[in-house]
């Protein structure tokens, strides 16, 4: 009795299934055959419904875009994809569906999505319901795919859907559309509502645009953390890893559950407070490095800028590049600055009073023209005290031919002077000098005074002598008298 009703149970199953065929075979039933244009472009080619203009205006409107958007594409991504790649506009989605067996499904609106590893599709009724959002964000949709197929390309399609998703979003500008997201369908902001498996692994993913951006914070955390040659290395160990999780403990040494763990509890929060604005792509912000030059950090600003620099051109961010190198200029002139001023304070130090005053004039230059005036009261001081020690040496010099003149004596007050001042600005080099010529002067003094008293002597002797000689030469009084 069980096996006839299994029986009779299967054999309406299969007529039904008969009747009704495969989801898909059901959609192919109302498939209508179109007639398809074409427009190609160097890497892409856009195909549509003849006739429609849609397809033709999309073409035509960012034919030239995605062209040089899919070059920045290969160099960000170090990799290319096999071209052209098709970008196909369906009428509607049952089109879309009827088309493709093995479409992805998306939610009811959605202006597009991919199919396998080569084609990027559109859904002509959905952008005509609203024209305003195509216009605002038409780019950012074929960025987002276009970043998906570079990724199915290099993890061989292994990629979960939750990486896939969050790549795609980060792969959006977020000044122009990730605002629009966060108030739309905003996420928990305190802490996330799911776990790495569950954002990464739940195949519908798309339907729930808050939980969409939760893996997009996954993302933008394993590339704003640990670095964007990092996150390839990731995606190339997928391509050989049975799933994500050992293709994370392979290249994040911390582990995943260590790397889940700082993501929720500390980068999750400040990610949707504001740090989706750092973004390697196209939010690549070079605020943090102008603030490092206006806090006189010069050899981080050069350090980051480095890296900076390389990202920018290969993603071929000509304007941002130029005002990078620009700012790495500034940096560097403020690292000659430092060096100057070390090497003025080094001088002062070693006595070479001359190269301190020198170096700390191209300090206070350098410095000047940053804005930088952090560092100037030091340095003027190191400069007037080295120009100082300089005159007063020069002087000495002045002074030393005159050290054995008569007026040899009028030196000594000033040379004293002269030696205190030395030794209070740290040269005792200086100041032996002046106390030796002083010496010098002193001992001419003391000699010259010892002359003048022995002169003194022997004069008040010969007065004297000549004095007795006087008396013995004079007649008897007795001779006066008879005179």
């Amino acid at each position: 009795m069980w096996m006839k009703t299994r029986r009779l149970w299967l054999t309406g199953l299969w007529i039904l299934m008969l009747s009704a065929g495969t989801p898909s075979e059901a959609a192919a039933q109302a498939c209508t055959l179109q007639t398809w244009g074409e427009t190609r472009t160097r890497s892409f080619i856009f195909t549509y419904q003849e006739g429609t203009p849609l397809g033709a205006e999309i073409a035509g409107r960012f034919g030239e875009v995605l062209d040089a958007e899919f070059n920045r594409f290969a160099n960000l991504f170090e990799t290319s994809l096999p071209v052209p790649i098709l970008v196909r506009v369906y009428p509607n989605e049952r089109d879309y569906y009827c088309f493709n067996a093995l479409a992805s499904e998306i939610p009811i609106g959605q202006t597009h999505s991919h199919i396998g590893g080569r084609e990027i599709a559109l859904i002509a009724q959905n952008i005509t319901a609203d024209r305003v959002a195509w216009e605002a964000q038409g780019l950012e949709a074929l960025r987002h795919e276009l970043a998906i197929l570079f990724l199915n390309a290099m993890t061989a399609e292994k990629a979960p859907p939750g990486l896939q998703l969050g790549l795609g979003i980060y792969a959006e500008d977020p000044f122009v559309t990730f605002e629009e997201r966060l108030g739309d369908h905003p996420p928990p902001l305190d802490a996330p509502s799911a776990t790495w498996r569950g954002l990464w692994e739940a195949p519908n993913l798309v339907f729930a645009r808050e939980n969409a951006l939760q893996a997009a914070s996954i993302t933008a955390y394993l590339i704003d953390v640990y670095g964007w040659d990092r996150f390839l290395e990731f995606t190339g160990a997928l391509r050989t890893s049975d799933s994500w999780r050992p293709a994370l403990e392979e290249v994040y040494p911390a582990g995943a559950n260590a790397l889940e763990s700082q993501w929720e509890t500390t980068y999750y929060p400040v990610y949707f407070e504001g740090r989706w604005r750092e973004n390697v792509i196209y939010g690549l912000s070079l605020a943090p490095y102008e603030q490092l030059i206006a806090s006189g950090a010069y050899q981080a600003a050069v350090d980051g800028l480095a890296e900076v620099i390389v990202v920018l051109v290969d993603l071929e961010e000509f304007e941002k590049l130029t005002r990078a190198q620009e700012l790495n200029a500034l940096a560097q002139q403020g690292l000659e600055a430092d060096a100057s001023a070390n090497q003025a304070r080094q001088a002062y130090l070693e006595g070479d009073f001359t190269a301190a005053a020198e170096f700390a004039d191209a300090a206070l230059a350098g410095y000047a023209a940053l804005g930088d005036l952090r560092n100037e009261a030091g340095l003027v001081l190191i400069r007037a005290q080295a120009e100082e020690v300089v005159r007063l040496r020069e002087e000495v010099e002045t002074l030393r031919p005159r050290a054995d003149g008569l007026a040899a004596g009028l030196l000594g007050p000033r040379l004293a002077e002269i030696e205190g001042r030395l030794t209070v600005l740290g040269d005792p080099q200086g100041a032996a000098a002046a106390a030796e010529l002083l010496g010098a002067i002193n001992r001419s003094r003391t000699a010259m005074a010892a002359g003048i008293a022995l002169l003194g002597v022997l004069l008040a002797c010969l007065v004297l002598v000549r004095r007795v000689r006087g008396v013995r030469e004079l007649p008897a009084p007795e001779a006066r008298l008879q005179t």
